[in-house]
């Protein structure tokens, strides 16, 4: 068998897929290499923190593992984003290098007075500052050789890299100090390889699965929580460092002003297997200590929800579309799936025999049409835009979507049309409010009423909620359905879900919160997903303003 590395091509990125390579190898397996040059790597006159993009450095080589070019991608675990994309996994994390930022010309200690010194990290540079307010810190690109050139001709009185990369390619001899993590905590992942894979079951995450650290694994999963939880990128100095000693993994992390310097940290230790949650939780505590305005401060509203954390109840295949929107808007996301949505058996209908069809959701448009050929016959009503969507991919226009997106707007859209007499068909969820059949009824028309699927609680919702809840509350909630509402208060109770404010996307999931007596904070208009991430960002903008 034949595996084919894709990696950057800077001299370190080399080495390191190189270094798995050999790893493969004493497991018997022949590997190639593909270089594939990345967009941080197009960009070298420009300081990272500017730049603004999360995956610089690994979008290119994701591509190519996505579409099968490349068998493994080899990451700095630095460069890789919390989340991956779909369809694809990290199979193993080895064993750590040092994570420790590492000074080279000198130490902090013999530093002269206002001496230049070069970093491309926002961190480093807030935390040396705080440390020396007298150095002047300027920005350094370039790869390794080429930041020491620099240092070597003069330019610099000393640089700041990681001390990882110099161990790894032999120049441990030029750091002049490794810092502690107490004073200049790490980036997260720091040390760290990554090594990805496609989320297949194949044989390359299998055998990289083999090279996988337990201990890193703990250590960087907690981390990278903390970093997700922020919804933080190269522009904001967040660190964080996690140690596993046997069962306990302890964790210090931070968020630091670059401006004022003023620094937010949190020192705290869990379980092992609590790694994710542990992160989770600090990142949680740093946000109400003040992390909250200083990232606010940084992303000056291009990220409206950095630093918040958001639940996402819908159903795990429905789930991408509000979460993608939740993250880039800068907030980290929870998926805990509160419902579960399964196809009904049923008998396909006589579709041209009718004069109208009304689809309530999108769901209803795939299940029914994956049983029933669309082709011309009924005229079609769409409830709202996601339903339209749905259609307008099987190849059906629809004819009527109405200026709002709930049932009571579809009667009032068909009671201006002449449905008297007429024959409509309504595939639907098996439990669904009975307002559009009984109105149309009431207007002479003949509804017959399809359940094509049916809504179920998950396996496990309770305890895994509770879990959720008690390590790791989010901030806000995103109710998309009535039946989240129902199946997350049997799991939780009133008393745990209001610890979190709750975010509706339309009227009927308000009133069905409601009824269960919970407060809604926002609700959307219309009732969109851009609409319910723009209500929760609006509120988090008063706040902020009030504060």
């Amino acid at each position: 068998m034949k595996l084919t590395i894709g990696s950057r091509g800077s001299q370190l990125a080399l080495w390191q897929a190189r270094w798995v390579a050999a790893r493969l190898a004493e497991l018997g397996v022949e590997t190639e290499l593909l270089i594939i040059k990345t967009t941080g790597d197009k960009i070298t006159d420009v300081p990272l923190a500017k730049v603004g993009s999360k995956g610089l450095f690994t979008k290119e080589i994701e591509d190519a593992l996505l579409d099968g070019r490349i068998d493994l991608a080899v990451h700095s675990l630095k460069d890789l984003p919390t989340v991956l994309p779909a369809g694809l996994m990290v199979a193993a994390f080895p064993e750590r290098e040092t994570p420790l930022d590492a000074l080279i010309g000198h130490s902090l200690a013999t530093l002269p007075q206002a001496a230049k010194v070069g970093t491309s990290s926002l961190r480093r540079a807030a935390q040396l500052k705080r440390l020396r307010p007298d150095l002047s810190i300027e920005s350094v690109r370039g790869n390794l050789d080429t930041r020491l050139r620099k240092l070597d001709e003069g330019q610099f009185d000393a640089i700041m890299l990681a001390g990882a990369g110099l161990r790894r390619l032999g120049w441990a001899s030029r750091i002049a100090e490794l810092l502690p993590a107490d004073l200049m905590c790490p980036a997260v992942g720091q040390g760290a390889l990554a090594i990805e894979t496609r989320d297949d079951a194949g044989q390359a995450s299998q055998i990289c699965s083999r090279l996988d650290h337990p201990p890193t694994r703990a250590a960087v999963t907690a981390e990278r929580a903390v970093l997700a939880s922020l919804g933080g990128g190269c522009q904001v100095p967040i660190g964080a460092y996690a140690t596993v000693d046997g069962d306990l993994l302890r964790l210090r992390s931070i968020v630091i002003d670059p401006d004022s310097g003023a620094l937010i940290a949190d020192q705290t230790s869990g379980p092992v297997p609590d790694a994710e949650s542990i992160g989770a939780a600090a990142a949680g505590r740093l946000l109400d200590s003040g992390a909250r305005s200083i990232l606010a401060a940084i992303y000056d509203g291009a990220l409206p929800l950095a630093g918040q954390r958001v639940l996402v109840a819908r159903a795990r295949n429905q789930a991408a579309a509000l979460s993608s929107r939740l993250r880039a808007a800068g907030a980290g996301v929870v998926e805990l799936p509160a419902i579960e949505i399964l196809p009904l058996p049923f008998t396909p209908p006589d579709w041209p025999s009718y004069q109208w069809a009304i689809f309530t959701s999108a769901n209803a448009v795939d299940f029914f049409f994956d049983k029933v050929a669309p082709a011309p016959g009924p005229r079609i009503c769409a409830i709202g835009p996601a339903t339209a969507e749905a259609l307008c991919r099987r190849g059906l226009e629809p004819n009527l979507v109405p200026a709002q997106f709930v049932a009571e707007s579809v009667v009032a859209a068909l009671s201006s049309e002449p449905i008297a007499g007429q024959r409509i068909l309504l595939p639907r969820a098996a439990a669904a409010r009975d307002l559009i059949p009984d109105q149309l009824s009431k207007l002479g028309a003949t509804v017959d009423v399809l359940p094509v699927y049916e809504t179920r609680v998950p396996a496990g919702l309770r305890q895994t909620a509770q879990t959720l809840f008690a390590s790791a509350p989010p901030h806000w909630i995103a109710l998309t359905s009535a039946s989240t509402v129902k199946h997350l208060y049997d799991a939780l109770g009133p008393a745990t879900l209001s610890r979190a404010k709750l975010a509706s996307i339309g009227p009927i999931t308000s009133d069905a919160a409601r009824a269960l007596g919970l407060a809604v904070a926002v609700e959307a208009s219309p009732s969109t997903i851009d609409a319910l991430v723009k209500a929760i960002a609006d509120a988090i903008a008063r706040q902020l303003h009030l504060s």
